[in-house]
Formats: structure tokens, C-alpha cells, sequence
């Protein structure tokens, strides 16, 4: 065969395979493919697009309570203002710290109806400084709390919360014991810094005897006795069962001779301790004659505290009459409220 006959012949091949292809090829079936595919992408596409925009989706309120001077602060990020306002309604928040606002934060209503029940022991158990915070619908409460004692009694109220909770609590005696050991620890580093012989104050650098000084008071101020909860508990004693006197007398009940026997306990736990004995009236009679009497009382306890072994030192004890009622008395002058004797501590 020649040359021109095999082109010609493979030209004939190529046509009637392009005329089989064309009237062969299931356009049909193409084109529910693609469409099929062109929705798979789509779906694809979608499925990015969500990743992305779930980073602008609701995402739970956060906010810290902190307790300072007794109160509660407030901090976090709410919705708006008025979210804001309302959970520090609810909570009973004293003080507004710093608020940011963003639209994707949603409030829990929930959680914040839960955490109400944590609010009053937090005020009354703990220390200042002590926070409740709220993060991604977990609560975390940490702090010192004021007295040892308080420990069971907020084990057994946490087991009774509906919430993610962790705590970080610590006991007084444990922060003492923190401090005692970083002023150790202070207190060997100023000795290991020492010459091998003890040098005398004179020899001493400003620096040794400036860090001495920081240790010793230090050491007084972990040592020294909290008068404010001291005080506080002479003032409980004295809610429950307050001092009287007999009829027309200057003499104790035996009632109030026990009072004053716990009394005079806490100032010999507490011996650096002054106080000041003092005695009120109501405003019926006359003035001079009423403070005369508030000084003999306050006199008589006085006297009192001292048998029980109180150095008469360390006790101040003053008649004020009418000058200070605490209630207003009734048209005749009388207020069983006003007629009391208070023990304030003056320091050491």
C-alpha cells in the first residue's frame, strides 16, 4: 500500500471515531455529574465559611467579684450595660470595676441564679482580696478565709451548688505559715551575708540594718492580734446578752458578771490589748446625774475585769451619760437600748 493510500486511510479511521464519539458520548449523565460536583463545592465552601464565622458567634459572659474594704467589686465582659447593671443587681454588687461590652457575649441566667447562693457566705467567710470568677460557664472561688471554722461549713454548701465549681481556699493559719517561712527565709539570707565573726551594730552596713528592721516588723505584723476581728467578737458576746444592773445599783447582775468573765478571756488571749470600759444612759433625769451614773457602772466593771486578773493598765474606763444613744428614747426619756456598757479596744 502506498504512502498517500495510508493517510488517507488513517484520515477515514480518525473521522469515524470522532462521528462515534460525538453521537456516543451520554451528555446527560455529563451534566448531572457536574451539577452533582458544582453542589459538593458548595457545600465545601459552606463548610469553610462556617469555621470562620463560628469564631464571631455567642461566646458565655466573664467577669470577676473581688471583695474589697467588705464589699464587692465587679469586672468582666457583657453584652451591653444593661446585662451588666442587672447581674450586679442580682448579685447585690457594691461597686462597679472595669466593664467592656460586646455583642457576642450572652448572658447565663442560670448560672448567675446559682451563684446567688454563694454571695453571702463569700461576704462574711472571706477575706479581702478574695474573687469569684467566672469564665466559660466555670466558677472558680479562691481566697483566705477569716476563720478556720468556716471550712465545713462551705464544703457542705459547695456540694449543694448546680455548678461547674473549683476552689482555691486557703486557711488563716496556712498564710501565717507562709509568712513565717519567707521571713525565715529573709532572715537567713541577712545571716548567711554576715562575716564569720558577729560584727557589732556600729560595723553593720545601712543596707544589713535596714533589712533587719524589714524583718522585724514583718514578724510584728504576722504576729500581731487582728483587733478588728477581735473587736468584732466582743460586740457578738455583747449582741447576745448585754451587761445590766441591779435596781437603783452600780453592781452587776450574775448574769452579766459571766459576760464579762468570756470577756476578759479574749483580752488575756490577747494581753497587749487596752481597752476602754464604757457607760451609756438614756436621757431620762438630768445629765450630770446620769453621767455620774454611767461612770460608776463603767467603774464597777472596771473593777470587775481587774479581780478577774486584767492589768487595770490596760483598761480606760469612762462615763458618757446621754451623750451618745444608739436608738431614740420614748416621750418619758427611756430606751432599755440606750442603757448599755461597750468595751472598744484602743489598741496596744
Amino acid at each position: 500500500m502506498s504512502l498517500v493510500r495510508k493517510i488517507i486511510f488513517l484520515l477515514v479511521c480518525f473521522l469515524l471515531l470522532n462521528v462515534f464519539s460525538i453521537y456516543g458520548f451520554d451528555y446527560k449523565e455529563y451534566f448531572e455529574n457536574k451539577n452533582n460536583t458544582s453542589l459538593s463545592d458548595a457545600s465545601f465552601t459552606d463548610k469553610i465559611f462556617n469555621v470562620f464565622r463560628d469564631e464571631d458567634e455567642d461566646k458565655p459572659f466573664t467577669f470577676t467579684l473581688v471583695k474589697k474594704d467588705g464589699v464587692l467589686e465587679m469586672s468582666g465582659i457583657f453584652r451591653n450595660e444593661s446585662d451588666a447593671q442587672k447581674i450586679a443587681d442580682f448579685l447585690t454588687v457594691n461597686r462597679e470595676g472595669d466593664y467592656k461590652f460586646e455583642e457576642n457575649r450572652v448572658s447565663d441566667e442560670n448560672l448567675v441564679e446559682n451563684l446567688v447562693t454563694l454571695i453571702t457566705p463569700f461576704k462574711d467567710f472571706f477575706a479581702d482580696d478574695s474573687q469569684i470568677v467566672v469564665s466559660n460557664n466555670e466558677v472558680t472561688i479562691s481566697g483566705v478565709l477569716k476563720d478556720a471554722n468556716y471550712k465545713d461549713l462551705l464544703d457542705t454548701l459547695f456540694t449543694r451548688v448546680n455548678l461547674d465549681l473549683k476552689t482555691n481556699i486557703k486557711l488563716p493559719n496556712e498564710v501565717l505559715q507562709e509568712k513565717l517561712a519567707e521571713t525565715t527565709e529573709q532572715k537567713d539570707e541577712v545571716v548567711e551575708n554576715k562575716n564569720a565573726v558577729e560584727p557589732t551594730v556600729e560595723n553593720k552596713t545601712v543596707q544589713e540594718l535596714a533589712k533587719e528592721k524589714k524583718i522585724e516588723e514583718i514578724i510584728s505584723k504576722v504576729t500581731a492580734p487582728n483587733i478588728k476581728d477581735i473587736q468584732a467578737e466582743i460586740n457578738n458576746i455583747l449582741k447576745v446578752k448585754k451587761i445590766t444592773f441591779e435596781r437603783r445599783s452600780s453592781s452587776m447582775t450574775e448574769e452579766s458578771k459571766a459576760v464579762v468573765l468570756d470577756i476578759s478571756k479574749i483580752l488575756k488571749e490577747n494581753p497587749t490589748l487596752k481597752i476602754e470600759v464604757a457607760g451609756h444612759t438614756d436621757s431620762r433625769g438630768k445629765d450630770e446625774l446620769n453621767k455620774q451614773i454611767s461612770q460608776d457602772r463603767a467603774n464597777s466593771v472596771k473593777e470587775f475585769l481587774v479581780g478577774l486578773g486584767i492589768d487595770e493598765n490596760r483598761i480606760k474606763a469612762v462615763g458618757y451619760g446621754e451623750e451618745f444613744p444608739i436608738a431614740k428614747d420614748d416621750e418619758n426619756g427611756l430606751s432599755e437600748i440606750n442603757r448599755r456598757v461597750e468595751f472598744n479596744i484602743l489598741g496596744e
